[in-house]
């Protein structure tokens, strides 16, 4: 079953839109790791967004290519990376 991974992301005080942008666009290039089939991310455009300023969308085949993604380096390095800029993060996984 295919596999869906969304995220919501809060940008702290002091974390520029052009900063945002730069981070989804790293983000979207790690399409190329081997077991990714889509990453989607934008910024949010509603008023209901609960503090959630933009929103990313993983595809993987199944639940091993999401587990092969989130070991990767990459990933680590980035997960990483949005923990020390104090993002606000918010996951959902579900298979269909």
């Amino acid at each position: 079953m295919t596999v869906r991974h969304m995220v919501w992301l809060k940008a702290p005080e002091g974390v520029s839109e052009a900063e945002m942008e730069d981070l989804l666009c790293r983000v979207r290039q790690m399409q190329s790791i081997p077991s990714v089939l889509e990453i989607v991310a934008g910024k949010n455009f509603k008023d209901t967004d609960h503090g959630y300023d933009y929103g990313v969308i993983m595809t993987y085949a199944d639940k091993a290519g999401q587990r092969r993604y989130i070991e990767h380096p990459d990933h680590q390095r980035m997960r990483d990376e949005i923990k020390a800029m104090g993002i606000g993060i918010m996951g959902l996984d579900f298979e269909h």
